[in-house]
């Protein structure tokens, strides 16, 4: 404290502090009102900020109870937590005991298989090695067979397979080959071939040869009835080019072959080769005329040098695949008909006929009328074995030839079929072996 024994010194030390205070007074007195303006505003911050506090406060005491009762539940899902993977924990390490246990095992089964897999592959090997080797062996078998197919061709065409035309000689090839059909000669400017069968029948054809195959390499015709008459005669409806005529003529048990055919030229190809066969011509008796269900003259559908496909009927062209082919080069000549049962029935009586009747019949879609003719005059009851084709849908057979067992039918499309029936008593059936 300043010491009143010197009041000058006092004096001049309050003289100076008012000084100062006049120098400063301005700026003490704006810090005081800026103060109290700030203490204002520091009072409504402050209870700005307790009412906000509070309000919180009561939210942090609510969200204080929120969590202590969600600690509880989380210590509870802790707690089954952890009792559960304490379960698992042994589980787990009993499933660690098997896996390591099978592991040994799989380890194991690997290396049999391994050992095993490399036996196998030394066999597969040796399999591979052998299948390369019969392959190599079976293409050379397969060029060696074709060499000597197309050797042995050469040799039975004599060098001369191109001079034979519009014709499938690999298939005409196969037919003589594999049935010891001999081809005799060829004319190539005449269109014309010579064969000879192992029974020694002579036959001609033209480049058309599918009826003999049927016949002679596809034994059509021969059925077991032929071995057991003692004698027979045949009625051959639909002669052809005599192939037939001549294959049933060779049958010691046959007596005589009664042939009719409705195409002239057919007919005229059909005494060439009976006369190509003395032996058995005597045997066959050809007429030049057609079998139906009346006399008359009517028109034929002819195409030229086909084998065995003329018709009296115009429907049977839209279904027959040669006459699909060649519908346009169709020729309609007339030809002489005759009723079917009053033919068969005058021959009966005049050859004073007993031995046993076989009815084979091929006319190319006319066979219902024939049928019904000879089963509407009786006559069908006088024949024993009837076989032929039948080419356009009509009754069934099997309900139209009453007294008689079928056996066979054999479909070539929807409506063309080859069929053979005996009468009942003839037919023997023998025991089936059904193991």
């Amino acid at each position: 404290m300043a010491s009143f024994m010197s009041p000058l010194n006092f004096i001049k030390k309050a003289n100076r502090t008012f000084n100062v205070y006049l120098g400063n007074y301005k700026r003490i007195d704006s810090f005081l009102n800026s103060y109290e303006r700030n203490q204002e505003k520091t009072e409504a911050f402050l209870k700005a900020f307790l009412d906000i506090y509070g309000e919180n406060q009561a939210k942090n005491e609510e969200f204080i109870e929120k969590y202590e009762n969600n600690q509880e539940k989380t210590e509870a899902f802790l707690k089954a937590f952890l009792d559960i993977y304490g379960e698992n924990q042994a589980k787990n390490e009993e499933f660690i005991e098997k896996y390591e246990n099978n592991q040994e095992k799989l380890e194991t089964f690997l290396k049999g298989s391994l050992d095993i897999y490399r036996e196998n592959q030394e066999k597969i090997n040796d399999c591979i090695d052998s299948y390369i080797s019969i392959k190599e062996n079976l293409e050379k078998a397969i060029d060696t067979f074709n060499q000597n197919y197309d050797s042995c061709k050469g040799y039975f065409f004599n060098c001369a397979e191109n001079s034979y035309e519009m014709m499938n000689t690999d298939q005409f090839f196969q037919m003589c080959f594999f049935n010891n059909i001999k081809l005799l000669s060829h004319s190539p400017s005449e269109n014309r071939i010579y064969l000879e069968t192992e029974d020694g029948i002579k036959l001609v054809t033209n480049n058309r040869f599918y009826t003999i195959s049927e016949i002679y390499a596809r034994d059509g015709y021969s059925v077991p009835q032929l071995y057991q008459f003692k004698e027979f005669v045949v009625f051959d409806i639909g002669m052809n080019r005599g192939y037939a005529a001549l294959k049933f003529a060779n049958y010691d048990s046959c007596k005589a072959v009664y042939g009719f055919e409705i195409n002239q030229e057919t007919y005229d190809f059909a005494l060439e080769n009976l006369n190509l066969n003395p032996k058995l011509t005597h045997k066959i008796k050809a007429y030049d005329f057609g079998l139906s269900d009346k006399n008359g003259e009517i028109d034929i559908y002819c195409l030229p040098g086909s084998d065995g496909i003329t018709t009296t009927e115009l429907e049977f062209t839209n279904v027959q695949s040669e006459w699909l082919k060649g519908k346009e080069q169709m020729k309609i000549e007339k030809a002489m008909i005759k009723e079917a049962s009053a033919i068969i029935l005058d021959i009966i009586k005049k050859d004073n006929i007993n031995s046993n009747i076989v009815l084979k019949i091929d006319t190319e879609g006319s066979e219902h009328k024939i049928i019904d003719n000879l089963i509407d005059n009786d006559v069908l009851d006088k024949v024993d074995l009837i076989m032929g084709e039948n080419h356009l849908l009509g009754e069934d057979l099997d309900e139209k030839l009453v007294g008689f067992k079928n056996i066979s039918k054999k479909f070539y499309t929807d409506k063309i079929y080859s069929f053979c029936y005996v009468k009942d008593k003839y037919f023997k059936k023998l025991p089936k072996a059904n193991f």
